[in-house]
């Protein structure tokens, strides 16, 4: 099983925390008075934070067969939703 650098590890963390941060911000479009975002704007929000995340996630480059598996499995079950 193959091990991800400390860099390539670093560099998924970094990236995850860039789509929470930007997905945070258009969060915050509907708290509150101005919520310009509807029910499906909101779920559309929820699925594609999720698949970028889910896309970056660094147990990703140990190169399991297992988590693959998952993997892919969950992200079909994103892209179905």
């Amino acid at each position: 099983m193959a091990t991800p650098t400390i860099d390539e590890t670093f560099n998924d963390l970094v990236a995850i925390n860039k789509i929470v941060a930007g997905s945070l911000h258009e969060l915050g479009k509907v708290r509150g008075k101005y919520n310009i975002l509807s029910d499906d704007d909101l779920r559309k929000l929820a699925l594609a934070t999720s698949k970028a995340i889910l896309g970056r996630l660094p147990c990703l480059r140990l190169g399991d067969a297992a988590i693959v598996a998952m993997n892919s499995q969950y992200s079909q079950l994103l892209e179905g939703a």
